[in-house]
């Protein structure tokens, strides 16, 4: 388990580093549109979740998930040691994508194979998650200042991490997967199983929430590279990747006080955190002070902390009582990235249409704010649902 823990850390961390990476190079690239370029390299990197969601699951499955893990990895590796051969950034972060839908669920997984117990499942995912969190954190500065002078110190770095994260797989046991799973009935099955969720109102709530947010998340993430020169004249990527790691200090700071705020029975009262989320992302864009900004962005991470989380447990929940959690994650990620994707294609068209940097930054808050106005008018349908013969949930 402790392999595990240490694997997922490492990717996690080369992850985040290889995102300013990519940053770093297209600025010395001196391409026109560097902020829409960026957007297209992160689109790439998403298709790959979206065309691939229906096997990977299956592929999973089939093998033993530490040799899925060990896949994931290379895969990655293999992604930015192109840039060494000077391949273009886009085709090398397609790699990097490839390797981290591969990687996905076989993190998930594995923890249950390695666990005996409800409870020993339970710390495995908190000590998962726990460092996943950090090496965001960690990996978002480093690639900040890793990738603020040169391209080759990042590149190496981050090649190191893959590669060190690929050997402790191999520490990992390895367990025989179901080697009578057929990938073209595992698609077919893929496709009726997002229907099944769509036609729960709590797991359609949930699933239009989580892909809403990270929707937005990923889009500010590329937004404020381009508004953080325009507004505050902050143009290093050390700097930059320091600020916005606030943001994620933001989403840990959500992870205590969202039992207390939303508690299990009240799930819909993320709902509300969604609109404040919204509307920090709106003030955001009018001021001019960096203390207010950070200020900001870290009550951005909290609210779009506070409204994901108890959208992930009230799907987490249905998912498992209709199709199954394994599944339930494949779907989910699947719509998540979909929305993500025709997200950035919203923000690379109002770049294009050559739209200020606020303007695009309150045109998808604006994009927020419509679904969060959608799952308003889905309240009503929760409160009315039932789950295996009584309430789904007190909602009151």
């Amino acid at each position: 388990m402790n392999a595990v823990v240490l694997t997922q850390f490492l990717s996690a961390f080369a992850d985040n580093l290889n995102f300013f990476l990519i940053v770093g190079i297209v600025k010395r690239q001196g391409v026109s549109n560097p902020d829409g370029t960026v957007a297209f390299i992160q689109m790439a990197f998403l298709c790959a979740y979206v065309f691939l969601a229906p096997i990977v699951g299956a592929f999973a499955d089939r093998n033993a998930k530490s040799r899925v893990l060990l896949l994931g990895n290379i895969l990655k590796a293999i992604g930015i040691a192109l840039l060494l051969f000077g391949l273009p950034p886009v085709l090398c972060y397609l790699f990097v994508g490839v390797g981290a839908v591969v990687y996905s669920p076989g993190k998930y997984g594995i923890l249950s194979e390695l666990t005996r117990t409800e409870d020993e499942l339970l710390r495995a995912n908190a000590k998962v998650e726990g460092s996943t969190i950090l090496a965001i954190l960690l990996g978002t500065v480093a690639g900040g200042f890793l990738a603020q002078n040169s391209d080759l110190p990042a590149i190496l770095t981050c090649l190191g991490v893959y590669l060190v994260s690929l050997f402790m797989t191999l520490l990992v046991p390895s367990r025989a997967g179901n080697a009578s799973l057929r990938y073209g009935s595992e698609a077919r099955a893929f496709f009726r199983d997002c229907g099944r969720l769509f036609r729960n109102p709590r797991s359609r709530f949930s699933l239009i929430g989580t892909g809403s947010f990270w929707l937005t998340a990923s889009v500010l993430r590329i937004a404020l590279i381009a508004w953080l020169p325009v507004n505050l004249g902050i143009t290093d990527t050390d700097q930059q990747s320091m600020i916005i790691g606030v943001t994620a200090l933001g989403v840990v700071a959500s992870s205590f006080v969202t039992p207390r705020w939303v508690p299990a029975g009240r799930l819909h009262r993320a709902f509300y955190f969604g609109l404040a989320m919204v509307l920090t992302v709106m003030v955001a864009t009018l001021i001019h002070s960096l203390w207010l900004t950070v200020t900001l962005l870290f009550f951005t991470g909290l609210f779009g902390g506070i409204f994901v989380i108890p959208l992930n447990t009230m799907l987490q929940e249905e998912g498992k009582r209709m199709i199954g959690s394994g599944k339930t994650i494949a779907v989910q990620n699947f719509v998540e990235n979909a929305l993500t994707v025709t997200g950035l294609a919203i923000y690379m068209t109002l770049t294009e249409l050559h739209v200020s940097v606020n303007g695009s930054v309150i045109g998808i808050g604006l994009v927020l704010l419509m679904f969060i106005m959608f799952l308003a008018t889905q309240l009503g349908k929760i409160r009315a649902s039932k789950t295996g013969g009584g309430e789904a949930t007190d909602v009151r």
